[in-house]
């Protein structure tokens, strides 16, 4: 399993790599190693506020949908446009090119609740599949 170090990861397979003040918003190898072939992406929108917990992404993949809840409270600041048109970006570089959006966020403390990398392969060992 491919699970970068200085990343912090939610148990719905969502990464954070914090930079600044900004968090950078992706989904884990293993999540997109589970949904297989995503072939759309439906995006939050550039100014949009969202709370942590609160359903952000859309991941369309054959078979159906994957709803992804925002990691952290605040406003999205930038989008990876290039999804749209090239969604398989995830699945080649789910942790460079295949990010999702980047956001302020408002509670320093909500980055706590987020898992280690060492802490979410544990968690995803016990876990059922989707």
């Amino acid at each position: 399993m491919n699970t970068p170090k200085n990343f912090l990861y939610t148990k719905q397979h969502a990464w954070v790599q914090i930079k600044d003040d900004i968090a950078v918003i992706g989904i884990t190898d293993e999540l997109q190693e589970i949904l297989e072939f995503i072939d759309e992406i439906d995006l939050p929108k550039k100014g949009d506020e969202i709370e942590m917990d609160m359903e952000c992404v859309t991941l369309n993949f054959d078979g159906g949908t994957h709803d992804l809840p925002s990691p952290l409270t605040g406003r999205i600041t930038k989008l990876n446009n290039d999804l749209r048109y090239n969604p398989e970006l995830i699945h080649s570089s789910c942790y460079n090119k295949g990010w999702l959006f980047e956001m302020e966020y408002d509670e320093p403390d909500e980055l706590e609740m987020l898992y280690s990398a060492a802490e979410y392969e544990d968690e995803i060992e016990n876990m059922p599949d989707l």
